[in-house]
């Protein structure tokens, strides 16, 4: 007898798996990335000075960071805030609000960003009103030195 044209013939299961799907999603994250990086170090340009320095843990909670450039200005980045031009009593009531929304937990870091040309005097007083708004976790900020030629 003849076998009928409408039979279904069983091939056997493909058991491995496709990865193409897969590959695809990684290419549009590695273009994603490659497009946000370049937003992510956008700051206010300090010519910080020159220290050979251990690096800080992070914890869960980013440090805010203040800027003194040369000419006296301030400016406060934290949480979604970048270079917030901030007055002296601007700086103080903001660090205070952040320091009461940090609770109890190791409380507010508070990072100094200035200028290595800023007068002694401005980096005190800047130190002052840190002291003023009850911040007492304060680091400073340094570049990485010159290799010796």
């Amino acid at each position: 007898m003849k076998p009928s044209p409408y039979t279904r013939h069983k091939k056997p299961l493909n058991a491995s798996m496709n990865v193409v799907p897969y590959i695809d999603v990684m290419l549009v994250l590695l273009v994603i990335f490659m497009v946000t990086t370049p937003m992510l170090t956008t700051g206010v340009n300090v010519d910080l000075p020159k220290a050979k320095t251990d690096s800080i843990t992070m914890g869960t909670q980013m440090p805010v960071i203040v800027s003194l450039q040369s000419n006296g200005e301030i400016t406060l980045s934290f949480e979604g805030n970048t270079d917030l031009p901030v007055s002296e009593p601007e700086l103080i009531d903001t660090l205070i609000r952040l320091q009461h929304q940090a609770g109890e937990d190791g409380g507010l870091k508070v990072m100094i960003n200035a200028d290595q040309n800023n007068q002694y005097g401005m980096i005190m007083q800047l130190m002052a009103n840190l002291q003023q708004a009850g911040i007492q976790k304060v680091g400073l900020l340094t570049a990485e030195p010159l290799p010796n030629p």
